[in-house]
């Protein structure tokens, strides 16, 4: 691969100009949140038309390229990186003992839907602090990228839907996916929002939690998580499910009255019962906490109605190889993914097979009605592979900063899984070390690492080529 032209870097530029507005836009929204509850909104109002000022300044003196997959990755990495730059600023100037670096940390979390906070005090925010914290993730659930394919659709749509790791097609266009994409999800968070202001809750909990939830971010209004009542947690473990469990290919075609026998699905709601159950007795807590717990763990969202650090030791292996794997493809959760887990087994148990069968036998290999080719199984290791090295890295390096190895494996996880469940590891006193390796273990989690790693590589690649003119 060659190093890139000065006419690619400019049409990346030109392409992120559109994405640096587009933030600058959706600050206005907590903005009007303020003006509402009468709070100063002096930290989203003037960086907004700032930032929309330089992207527009941006868009207007560069130029379009044909873009190309290796400029859509590139495109997509430094989309999430610069997200979490801007969206870092409120929280900077908005929280008096927050760092930038803090901030940063915290909108990474909240685009990544994470749902780390190192917030120590949720509840004293203003209200246009919280919902921009809940706003980052719900639009990070479905992906800032996804959210603006409709206005790059000139440029390749399809290489933006790829770099995100969401290859699943809903309709044959990528434009049109996107938008059904988009109206699923917002249905889905009007529900929510709906149910859960039947359960009793106030509407803005209901508002900011459903948001957290569908999103599967996790990030909370209150302190405590999720300190609701019974019915409550049981339309949250509904709406988790919703965002983690079933892809937008199910929902859609549920919507449209094709029904349609989902292993992912299947396999998940398998997990959640079994590991359910395993939790209850031996932490001794109730079966809704239970479920919740692993639901939470599974589907990415980071929601407790429990002490995480007093489960037992069990219960926290059990959530670790939870979150390791995470939910399913096409939705809005992180890990290693369901179907890449039932790939793996699914090879294992063909290559045991083979070896009971005469040499020259043909097997047909298949998931569910579709084919297993080599390819899937490949990709599916590689990417487990990839998952398990972060998750070590991490590990180690919090290892070394004095923590204990399985409170630093279970956060490690949880880190670059961009789950969310925290043993308090992760908090406003870590290490500025160990905040600087969550935002990169967090934000190369979030796009399976392939992005991230490609910019990179072409970072280096033309730092070398000047050096060496």
């Amino acid at each position: 691969m060659e190093a890139f032209k000065r006419k690619d870097i400019v049409g990346i530029v030109h392409e992120l100009g559109i994405l640096i507005s587009f933030i600058g836009f959706i600050m206005v929204l907590p903005t009007i949140v303020g003006y509402y509850y009468n709070e100063p909104t002096y930290y989203f109002f003037y960086p907004s038309l700032l930032i929309i000022l330089i992207g527009i300044i941006i868009h207007k003196f560069t130029k379009p390229i044909d873009i190309k997959l290796k400029h859509a990755m590139i495109i997509s990495a430094l989309a999430w990186l610069l997200a979490s730059l801007i969206g870092s600023i409120p929280f900077f100037l908005g929280i008096p003992y927050f760092s930038y670096l803090d901030g940063v940390f915290e909108s990474m979390s909240a685009w990544t839907t994470t749902g780390f906070t190192l917030i120590s005090n949720v509840e004293s925010l203003p209200n246009a602090l919280q919902f921009w914290r809940s706003l980052e993730q719900w639009i990070g659930g479905i992906g800032v990228l996804v959210m603006v394919i409709s206005i790059l659709s000139k440029t390749g749509t399809s290489a933006y839907y790829r770099a995100e790791a969401r290859e699943e097609k809903i309709l044959p266009s990528t434009t049109n996916t996107v938008k059904k994409i988009w109206q699923i999800y917002l249905l889905y968070t009007l529900i929510g929002i709906g149910l859960l202001y039947l359960t009793g809750l106030p509407i803005w909990d209901a508002i900011n939690i459903c948001m957290c939830g569908i999103s599967t971010g996790g990030m909370s209004i209150k302190n405590s998580s999720f300190p609701y009542n019974t019915l409550a947690k049981i339309v949250m473990i509904s709406i988790m499910m919703v965002g983690g469990i079933v892809s937008f290919n199910v929902h859609h075609k549920i919507l449209t009255g094709k029904w349609i026998e989902d292993i992912q699905s299947k396999v998940g709601i398998l997990i959640i019962g079994v590991s359910s159950i395993i939790i209850m007795l031996s932490s001794n807590i109730d079966l809704v906490d239970a479920i919740f717990t692993v639901v939470s763990a599974m589907t990415s969202t980071g929601y407790s109605t429990v002490s995480i650090p007093n489960l037992g030791n069990l219960s926290l292996f059990l959530l670790i190889l939870i979150m390791m794997v995470g939910g399913a493809t096409g939705t809005t959760t992180g890990g290693i993914k369901l179907i890449r887990l039932i790939i793996m087994i699914k090879s294992f148990y063909y290559n045991l097979y083979r070896t009971i069968l005469p040499h020259n036998a043909i097997i047909c290999k298949k998931i569910g009605k579709n084919m297993l080719s080599s390819n899937l199984i490949i990709d599916a290791y590689v990417v487990g592979f990839v998952y398990v090295l972060h998750y070590i890295i991490t590990t180690l390096f919090l290892i070394s900063m004095g923590y204990d190895p399985f409170k630093s494996f279970f956060e490690s996880v949880s880190l670059v899984a961009n789950m969310g469940l925290s043993v308090n590891i992760v908090n406003h006193s870590l290490n500025p070390l160990g905040k600087i390796l969550g935002i990169f273990m967090m934000w190369v989690g979030r796009l399976e690492f392939i992005s991230i790693y490609i910019f990179l590589f072409y970072l280096l690649k033309n730092i070398l080529k000047k050096k060496n003119n």
